[in-house]
């Protein structure tokens, strides 16, 4: 059984039906990416996970059992992480609080010291900027602290929206490093991301979202090897 089911989820905004019978199944400790053109659905799926978005038909279900009508607090204590696209942190606060902040659920507070210390080890540069107000810090610096807040939460899946966007490729290169730790630890990891070749090379699986459902899944090394996928799905 997979850990994340998603079985023909539909969901919108407004009189915009965005998701059209959207069906995704991950695996427990496996590295999935959600890819393909923009407007297609990538982030509207992760939002309608997380409950962010009320799904209009279809299931959700983690570990067995339904989610998908729960509250979004409801659904980071079942253990679904949403990491939204963009910073979205709290500007004049320190990186400390912004990190504590992660941890607002009962279940997650009584863990905080220790997963404090787990996001240090993992993200050492915000053990150094602990006490930097994040207005202050870096695009990069700024990617790490979402990352960083969102694993304060635990759970047992975790996702994330275009980790990379607008950074450097340097940066890029620091982001995926700690995605790969995070891969390599056996946590479930959802990544929606534009660079697909990229992701295809870090990825255990490829799923490529045409019109708002799953035109083509497969390994990442299939992906990289099949040209027709290429110039069907992300023009070129």
């Amino acid at each position: 059984m997979s850990l994340l089911e998603i079985a023909g989820l539909e969901a919108g905004y407004g009189a915009q039906t965005v998701l059209r019978g959207l069906d995704l199944a991950l695996a427990e400790g496996s590295f999935a990416a959600l890819v393909g053109p923009n407007g297609h659905g990538k982030s509207t799926a992760l939002r309608t996970v997380s409950g962010l978005l009320r799904a209009r038909g279809g299931t959700i279900r983690l570990a067995g059992e339904r989610i998908d009508r729960l509250r979004p607090d409801q659904i980071v204590a079942a253990g679904v992480v949403h990491v939204p696209q963009g910073d979205m942190l709290f500007p004049e606060m320190t990186v400390l609080e912004n990190l504590r902040l992660g941890a607002y659920l009962p279940a997650a507070a009584a863990e905080a010291a220790r997963r404090l210390d787990e996001v240090f080890d993992l993200l050492p540069k915000l053990r150094e900027r602990r006490g930097q107000v994040a207005s202050t810090l870096s695009g990069g610096e700024r990617r790490m602290v979402g990352i960083g807040r969102g694993l304060m939460a635990g759970g047992r899946v975790l996702m994330l929206d275009e980790p990379s966007l607008g950074l450097a490729p340097i940066v890029i290169d620091q982001i995926y490093e700690v995605v790969r730790s995070l891969a390599a630890s056996g946590r479930t990891i959802l990544v929606v991301e534009e660079n697909a070749m990229r992701i295809a090379e870090m990825a255990d699986r490829m799923h490529l979202m045409d019109n708002g459902r799953i035109g083509w899944e497969g390994p990442g090394q299939d992906f990289l090897s099949r040209p027709e996928i290429l110039s069907a799905y992300l023009g070129g």
